[in-house]
């Protein structure tokens, strides 16, 4: 299956980025950029919540949750799926904790029991690739104003401190920059 080209124009780049480097930590500059991202990302995991099947539980499973329900927007991966850990890097993402998520999504070859009989294979059913599709745009827009809006509550957060006199020592030097 091929995929469309995926293009978009990024309006205000700069100005954003000079607002997000007045930011005088890096802590504060990845939590606004951080926020906005999972702000963002919200209507790419509601279309992956629609998109995922449903089916009943076995009664073995009984306790364990949905796909659906195993959806998230997280910031962190299961020590399994890390690759190299870049510190400076913001990185959010959408995902399922159910560890048979990625055989929904891209499916399974044949399986064949010891004896040769076949256990049949799963198609894929490519639920979040279906839900980036749809909703990536959406997304990117989003994250314009979810940007501004964390850079300004960053500032007014700074602001309180700098009245009360509560910033830390590298809050003021960045300020002095």
């Amino acid at each position: 299956m091929a995929t469309k080209p995926f293009s978009f124009e990024l309006v205000g780049l700069k100005e954003t980025m000079d607002a997000l480097e007045k930011l005088p930590t890096l802590s504060m500059k990845k939590t606004v950029v951080r926020n906005a991202l999972k702000k963002a990302a919200l209507p790419i995991k509601t279309a992956a919540i629609q998109n995922a099947p449903w089916a009943p539980k076995p009664k073995a499973y009984a306790k364990s949750k949905h796909l659906k329900e195993t959806i998230k927007i997280t910031t962190s991966l299961k020590k399994s799926q890390r690759g190299r850990v870049d510190r400076s890097r913001v990185t959010v993402y959408v995902g399922s904790s159910s560890p048979h998520a990625h055989l929904v999504e891209f499916g399974t070859t044949e399986r064949y029991t010891k004896k040769g009989a076949s256990k049949g294979f799963t198609s894929p059913n490519p639920f979040f690739r279906q839900a980036w599709d749809s909703k990536k745009k959406i997304a990117l827009s989003r994250l314009k104003e979810e940007l501004w809006r964390a850079l300004e509550k960053a500032a007014k957060l700074l602001n309180k401190k700098a009245q009360r006199g509560t910033l830390t020592s590298k809050q003021r030097a960045g300020l002095m920059k």
